[in-house]
């Protein structure tokens, strides 16, 4: 056991390394979305796609206002029916899950029919965990009023880490 005196002089060195540790995890890649289920030709029955990988399908952008932002927001990421389709989709439902364990179910049909979009970037910067990223599937409410309902806002995951297609 370490003598009082010496434990008190090693805490502000100990207690130094907290913020760096802070900064790196800030700094360190974001989580991978990850997509199961009934996708072809997939190694192990998953796909993972870092953001890179996810961008590099075509990145986008859309310009639309949200229920939980104020005023128009510009979002640059990728089509969701974009992913599906690389992955090879052949499901109707999409089981997702985010970083919290916060899951939704959300019809295939949101992707073709209605502009489901995986906002990746806002404002050209790399959305982080506390701004609701790495991943977050917004709609364009802005051209589609319709969508403007609670039904396709409850579908609008953040932080969204996995996809099975059902």
């Amino acid at each position: 056991m370490l003598p009082r005196r010496r434990v008190f002089t090693l805490l502000p060195g100990l207690l130094s390394l907290f913020p760096g540790v802070t900064r790196a995890a800030e700094m360190a890649p974001p989580p991978s979305l990850v997509v199961t289920g009934l996708i072809a030709g997939a190694p192990e029955g998953m796909r993972r796609f870092g953001l890179e990988e996810l961008e590099a399908l075509g990145l986008q952008e859309l310009r639309t206002t949200t229920p939980w932002t104020a005023g128009m927001q510009v979002f640059s990421g990728v089509p969701l029916a974009r992913l599906l389709q690389a992955v090879g989709a052949h499901g109707t439902v999409l089981h997702t899950v985010a970083l919290n364990d916060y899951t939704v179910v959300i019809p295939e049909e949101d992707a073709r029919l209605h502009g489901a979009f995986l906002a990746t970037r806002l404002d050209g910067r790399p959305m982080r965990i506390r701004d609701r990223g790495p991943i977050w599937l917004v709609y364009p409410w802005s051209e589609r009023p319709a969508l403007d309902q609670m039904t396709y806002h409850e579908r609008s995951i953040w932080q969204l880490q996995r996809i099975e297609v059902r």
